[in-house]
């Protein structure tokens, strides 16, 4: 019976009875102190007794939430104090079990994180534990006002300024993270990573972010479990979350497409661009990104919950971690390169190169796993080393007088003789160095071969245990001997320490020593259950492959002889991973039309498909010469090799050196397998591979062959320990640095976030050879990664310092919110007032789009490859303007709203200010109730002409704010508009009217100069109507990837199969319940007569049912009509990928030959060339759905859900407005066309919100949204179709978004709140329309990334997929279909499945568009160009007749 700490389930809020009790004021059915009459038991309720009123508990509530109880031993065992969890170590328990805490408080561990100092008072500093603002105001803005305290103040500004460029890198979405908004610590020590790192080394960023609690909750695979795990402990076939995987690739790393170093992509054959990495990496990878659990919390942590601790690097639980080989990206293993744990010298652990960690007086390993009884134990046998002992002698590292030094960490520098049991021992895990102080053996890294010969057979325990087979050769298990026809083992007496492991030959050895022999035994005796392990018995093992449609493989295990084999290596197993045939793989007839009989008969055909074949394992030598080069060594050798050093003297006698290869040949030999290689990569690299390759082939014909793959895990359960998963993650991380993309992938995003925004190839591959050599000129380490050097290449090549490329019209780029806000107030020298001592800016994000810590997805504020619409010179030239995604009407309003206000008034709230405080919102000198003001200023000395003072006034505002770009022509607008107000109200106030002209400035806002050509620059005219009837289109894009088969349920199916058991049997832990499901009227052309919508869809249901509404089903981005074995090549679109899944629904143009235009802006074009006014509205954002093409529309204005702020309420001067326009004025050709954007932009968006603003204040709704982002959205597009008359808009399109769908974890209770808001959304929405009369003149569109896997992955949320279901409404609807082909097998093996349920498309976006192209009233003969792909679709039946989609 075991003892746990059930704390968690005491506090109010995590269990639902508590909550339950509080609302019915009663106590706690669950109580965190035992009761008065001393019972400490809980009873777990599973089957509770007649007539409780307590629910049946299924045991899957125990599964999912055991992972909150600290297990504290078994019941009667005694367990020391210092050996409980941190949570329980308080007085109140010590008091009571008689033993003491140590101190006088409730003392946790107080262990401090990296960089912190105790204080010293005598340095004057200090450090606010309290917000100044209190203990329980604007805490949530904590976190961002340390972030600019440090932009304003610091003194290490570059350092600072490259960690902001890479906190937009290596994103965390604070929302994704589990905590409170208020909370500070979790965020800051991340953000601390980069600081530190910034000029440190790339390798370094990627490790501590990887490791970081905060990542593997954005990234969802905190806590992520092997499919073997799943599968043992839940009984559930879950796969590996693979968010993470996907993203350290595509945003962390090598980028989607392969690169050239000068950032070009590299193309194949016919043109085409080259993927990285395929789904099969990915889903590889994210087998790797198993085991991350947070580490015991401390008590000086903001953060201190029973929920985490989200600061410190986590642990690997390597119990959770995936057993089993996994591929890399370069058509190799992760694993490749590392010497075979074979081959490595005997007794490595007293070898050169072997290392020791310091334990302490703890004798329990870290990096390996020991029973938690042996923490306990007294009668514990310990690996004492002996007097005498070399070893003992080296961790002592005596200083001249003879004390001992111990060391932290100890390497050995040479071989050692052993001394006395020593020279019995194979291996060793922990020894008594002396006086009870223990050092933790640290092995190597070494892979194990998947497939190896001569596989025995060991046993767990004992025989009604798990048996399984293990490589001879490897300490891997004990000795058990019986006597001869005896089935009752022992060991031997003589065994050096418990838990010691010893390979089968020293274990048969021990067994003659006794007298026996190693058996097949049924039960260990005279051994304690704790003592027992896996033990070696007599019995033979054949490792067989089961091998699947696609080719990858599944290890077997098959004993001669057993009572249970361990789950993830029985017959059962699912844990597949890929291989690299060498040519054909067998194939089973029932698995697809390239059958081949499972071989042609050499292996079993096996009923629920694949084929089960027997293997060999074959060894052959690679070179019998000299090797040409380097390259030849690295392309045809994977295994790598140790230390020859490490060998015993004259192992390896001779070497040779040729071509840059060293050769080593054993003593005697020449070129043989064992002959080792060495040679240096072009990143001075070393490496040192075996002239060895192992192939595996199929018993019965040698042809069916792989090769034999490595892992860093031992599929042995013992022998998978974290720190083998620790080893096999820095190869993964060291794969990815060292990808020949890395460096051009991230020269082109440092350069972005910090320079220009389309370097030339020539600047992007000096500082990706700056990053891969280490050094730019002499800044740098010289060790590949190194940022330093790469900052120092950003920054001073010609590209990024020539004076002359500011007139370069392509060269440069926006400067971003947060950056023009840190200019103006650090260039303008801001000062907290006297009440306060820092500076707070609140709600950024809401105002301007960015603030620090705040990004809405992990691509950040900006997407890199944005290209703006085709109406902009950038976009005609094809050139990108990442922040351009980000500029739009409302926010640039706020923006300058917020800088005005900021240099009127300090920082406050007035007038659209930063601040939330009110402050005196009058223009003047007087900033005492401000929380801080900008204090630069040049008095005017009264002698001196007013034109001189004002001409250097405005040079040195020029050269803080603009870098000295300002043009002649900008420079006297201010410059006047200063000598205008001076004498009129003084120099502070003139200085602040040239302050706020400038911030309007082309200048200001982009890296650019400007040419103005004297002309005024055109403002929009005002839409005029043709009179012809209003139509509307309404896109809603359902940001992440909406888990849309949860969506639409088949429900009633009396066909072949029942469609709905087949969807909970794959959906499993994600399944909705039939019952909870809302029913839909029936249907005829599907595969069930009746479907059901989620039970957060009653509006949806309702118009479906009504005739409002209808389903497009398994729909989605389609190059052309596909299928599961040519899907890969018959598309071009980047699948699974958030980014380019987002643009490929917005654009539906995947060939490209609409360039950079959307599917409703080609819509509007195509209504406007037949004489129709029709407006474009994205929310919020920018979207590419609503580009069109240059010289037909006007650009599409971005509206904030939330209404129209006035621009400048208090101008400083009556024509103030006037002027700034006078600063955007046109430009000439030359003119640089990142400031020409600017200008047209501003001039655009003021005139815009101007009429919109006055357009928009009248407007009201007569329907109650929801207080939530879609709902505000809908409103705002209600209110301007409402406006549509006065707008003079014949037709309209909108774009509207909702994010969040990206449901890695906890797929069930997040869908059920975004359900929910959906359809809450879509109800008032049509609520208000048809009270306005206008529901049947509009349809609205979902469309999303992609859908989720219909298999869940391990931490009960779903994956990347690509078919889905989106509906369609509106009063034109016709409505109750559903349209498309839903699939008819959810399983794998379905004709339109992919691995883990990812449904291929049988319905591409241009059916749905095409039906409502129509609707909308476009020519027919329009529609090639509204849908460039459309003629890859040649099927007649593939299209849906608008007439059947809509009442036209």
């Amino acid at each position: 019976m075991s003892v746990f700490d059930f704390t968690y389930w005491a506090l109010d809020h995590t269990h639902p009875g508590n909550m339950v009790a509080m609302m019915d004021g009663e106590s706690n059915p669950i109580k965190k102190w035992r009761d008065v009459n001393a019972s400490a038991f809980l009873i777990f309720p599973s089957f509770p007794d007649a007539g409780s009123d307590v629910p049946p508990h299924p045991l899957e509530r125990w599964i999912t939430h055991g992972d909150k109880f600290p297990k504290l031993g078994r019941f009667g065992d005694m367990t020391l104090f210092v050996d409980l969890p941190n949570e329980m170590r308080t007085d109140e328990v010590a008091e009571y079990f008689g033993d003491t805490s140590g101190s006088s408080g409730s003392a946790v561990v107080t262990c401090g994180s990296p960089g912190e100092v105790a204080n010293d008072p005598t340095l004057g500093k200090y450090f606010i534990a309290v917000h100044e603002k209190g203990t329980d105001w604007g805490l949530d803005q904590q976190k961002g006002d340390a972030f600019f305290n440090i932009a304003l103040r610091a003194q290490d500004q570059l350092r600072q300024r490259v960690a902001f460029a890479l906190s937009q890198i290596l994103v965390v979405v604070d929302k994704a993270i589990g905590v409170e908004g208020d909370h500070t610590e979790a965020f800051v020590a991340y953000h601390d990573i980069l600081v530190r790192n910034a000029f440190g080394n790339y390798r370094d960023i990627l490790k501590q972010v990887a490791y970081n609690p905060l990542m593997a909750e954005n990234l969802s695979y905190l806590q992520s479990k092997s499919t073997a795990h799943m599968w043992e402990h839940q009984q559930k076939h879950a796969f590996a979350d693979e968010n993470f995987a996907r993203e350290i690739m595509q945003l962390f790393s090598t980028g989607l497409y392969e690169l050239n170093k000068d950032g070009s992509h590299k193309v194949d054959e016919n043109g085409e661009l080259i993927n990285a990495y395929t789904n099969d990496e990915i889903m590889s990878f994210a087998r790797l990104w198993t085991g991350f659990d947070y580490q015991q919390t401390r008590g000086n942590m903001e953060d201190n919950t029973w929920f985490g601790n989200r600061v410190d690097p986590m642990r690997i639980e390597a119990s959770w971690r995936d057993k089993f080989p996994k591929t890399d990206m370069t058509g190799g293993y992760i694993g490749d390169g590392y010497p075979l744990c074979v081959d490595l010298p005997d007794k490595m652990w007293l070898r050169r190169g072997a290392r020791y960690r310091l334990l302490g007086s703890k004798y329990t390993p870290e990096l390996m796993e020991d029973h938690p009884s042996f923490k306990n134990d007294l009668t514990m046998k310990h690996f004492v080393l002996e007097a005498g002992s070399k070893l003992k002698e080296a961790l002592c590292n005596a200083d001249e007088v003879g004390n001992c030094q111990y060391a932290m960490t100890v390497t050995l520098e040479s071989n050692l003789l052993c001394t006395g049991k020593e020279c019995d021992a194979d291996t060793a895990r922990v020894v008594d160095a002396g006086g009870e102080l223990y050092y933790e053996y640290i092995s190597p890294a070494c892979v194990e071969q998947a497939f190896y010969l001569n596989a025995k057979k060991v046993i767990f325990k004992d025989r009604m245990k798990d048996s399984s087979c293990a490589n001879p050769l490897l300490p891997y298990a004990s000795e058990a001997c019986c006597s001869v026809a005896d089935v009752v083992a022992y060991r031997n007496p003589d065994y050096i320490y418990d838990q010691e492991r010893v390979m089968f030959s020293t274990a048969g050895s021990r067994c003659e020593a006794m007298g026996k022999q190693l058996c097949d035994f049924n039960y260990i005796n005279d051994l304690d259950d704790h003592k027992k392990g896996y033990h070696w018995t007599s019995d033979s093992c054949k490792i067989q492959v089961k091998v699947d449609s696609v080719g990858q493989v599944a290890l077997l295990y098959k004993p001669n002889s057993y009572n249970h084999l361990h789950p993830h290596i029985d017959p059962n197993n699912r844990n597949f991973f890929k291989v690299y045939w060498d040519g054909d793989y067998p194939r089973n007839e029932i698995d697809g039309p390239d059958g081949n009989n499972c071989g042609n008969g050499v292996c079993e055909a096996l009923e629920t498909g694949g084929c089960l074949c027997d293997t060999n394992v074959f060894e052959s030598r690679v070179f019998s010469r000299m090797p040409t080069s380097v390259d030849e060594v690295l392309s045809k050798l994977t295994i790598g090799a140790y230390d020859t050093l490490a060998y015993d003297d004259g192992t390896y006698s001779d070497s040779v050196t040729e071509n840059d290869v060293t050769a080593y040949f054993k003593a005697g030999e020449e070129f043989t397998a064992e002959t080792i290689f060495e040679v240096t990569d072009k990143n001075r690299r070393s490496f040192r591979f075996k002239n060895s390759m192992e192939s595996v082939r199929v018993q019965g014909d040698s042809s069916l062959s792989f090769r034999n793959p490595s892992s860093f895990m031992s599929v042995l359960n013992t022998e998978s320990t974290a720190g083998k998963a620790a080893y096999e993650t820095d190869a993964a991380l060291d794969h990815y640095l060292y990808h020949d993309n890395t460096a051009p992938f991230l020269a082109l995003r440092m350069i972005q976030r910090m320079v220009t925004s389309n370097p030339s190839p020539r600047y992007i591959q000096a500082v990706a050879d700056a990053f891969t050599s280490g050094q730019y000129m002499d800044i740098g380490s010289g060790i590949y990664g190194d940022m330093g050097a790469m900052t120092a290449a950003v920054i001073l090549e010609p590209q990024a310092r020539d004076e002359t490329l500011d007139n370069d019209p392509f060269d440069g780029q926006f400067v971003e919110q947060v950056l023009q806000i840190t200019r103006l107030s650090r260039g303008l020298e801001i000062t907290p007032s006297d009440t306060v001592k820092l500076v707070y800016f609140d709600h950024l994000k809401d105002k301007v789009g960015q603030a620090p810590y705040e990004y809405d997805t992990v691509f950040s504020f900006f997407l890199p490859e944005y290209t703006p619409d085709g109406t902009t010179k950038i976009g005609q030239a094809t050139l990108v303007a990442p922040e351009v995604v980000a500029l739009d009407a409302p926010k640039t309003v706020e923006l300058i709203n917020g800088m005005f206000s900021m240099v009127k008034y300090g920082l406050s709230r007035c007038y659209g200010g930063f601040n939330s405080n009110w402050g005196s919102c009058t223009e003047n000198d007087d900033f005492s109730n401000s929380y801080a003001h900008l204090t630069h200023e040049m008095a005017w000395d009264q002698p001196e002409a007013g034109e001189v003072h004002a001409s250097a006034v405005v040079s040195e505002l020029s050269l803080l704010l603009t870098a000295g770009r300002l043009s002649n022509t900008n420079f006297d607008i201010v410059k006047n508009a200063y000598l205008d107000k001076l004498p009129l109200a003084g120099h502070a106030a003139a200085h602040r009217m040239a302050v706020q002209l400038l911030l309007t400035t082309p200048e200001f806002h982009t890296t650019q100069t400007t040419i103005p050509s004297g002309l005024a620059r055109p403002e929009p005219a005002e839409p005029v109507s043709s009179g012809v009837p209003y139509k509307a289109i309404v896109m809603v894009m359902l940001g992440g990837g909406a888990d849309s088969f949860n969506m639409l349920v088949p429900h009633t199916c009396t066909g072949a199969k029942d469609m709905y058991q087949e969807y909970n049997e794959v959906r499993l832990d994600v399944a909705l319940p039939k019952n909870d499901l809302i029913e839909l009227n029936s249907v005829s052309n599907q595969v069930c007569e009746k479907f059901g919508v989620h039970p957060r869809y009653g509006n949806v249901a309702a118009m479906f049912n009504s005739g409002d509404l209808s389903w497009f089903t398994n729909t989605g981005v389609l190059d052309k009509e596909t299928n599961k074995y040519e899907y890969w090549k018959d598309t071009v679109t980047q699948l699974f990928a958030h980014n380019w899944m987002q643009q490929a629904a917005q654009k539906v143009d995947p060939m490209k030959d609409a360039f950079g235009t959307g599917i409703l802006g080609r819509i509007r074009d195509a209504a406007t060339n037949q004489g129709r006014s029709v407006g474009a509205f994205s929310i919020d954002w920018s979207s590419a759905a609503t580009s069109g093409k240059p010289g037909v529309n006007p650009s599409a204005v971005i509206l904030n859900r939330n209404g129209v702020t006035k621009f400048n309420e208090k101008p400083s001067s009556d024509d103030m407005l006037i002027t700034i326009k006078k600063l955007n004025e046109d430009v000439t050709p030359e003119s640089g066309a990142f400031s020409d954007l600017w200008s047209d932009h501003l001039t655009t968006a003021l005139a815009t919100n101007e009429r919109l603003y006055n357009t928009l204040s009248v407007k009201t709704v007569q329907t109650e949204f929801p207080n939530e982002h879609l709902s505000r959205q809908l409103e705002m597009v209600a209110k301007m179709i409402d406006s549509r008359g006065e707008r003079g808009a014949d037709a309209d399109v909108f774009f509207s978004s909702k994010g969040g769908f990206d449901t890695h974890m906890n797929t069930l209770v997040n869908t059920d709140r975004l359900f929910g808001e959906l359809d809450a959304a879509y109800g008032a929405f049509r609520q208000e329309l048809e009270a306005k009369g206008i529901w049947d003149k509009v349809t609205l569109i979902t469309v999303s990334d992609f859908a989720r896997t219909l298999k869940p992955n391990g931490n009960a949320g779903v994956d990347h997929a690509w078919g889905g279901n989106y509906l369609i409404m509106g009063g034109s609807v016709k409505g109750g279909q559903i349209h498309g082909e839903y699939p008819d097998n959810l399983t794998d093996e379905g004709d339109r499945m992919l691995t883990r349920g990812r449904a291929i498309p049988t319905t591409g976006w241009e059916v749905v568009f095409r039906a409502t192209a129509e609707w909308f009233g476009c020519d027919p003969a329009d529609l090639p160009e509204i849908l460039p792909n459309m003629e890859t679709f040649t099927r007649e039946d593939y299209w849906i007749p608008a007439s059947n989609v809509f009442n036209m």
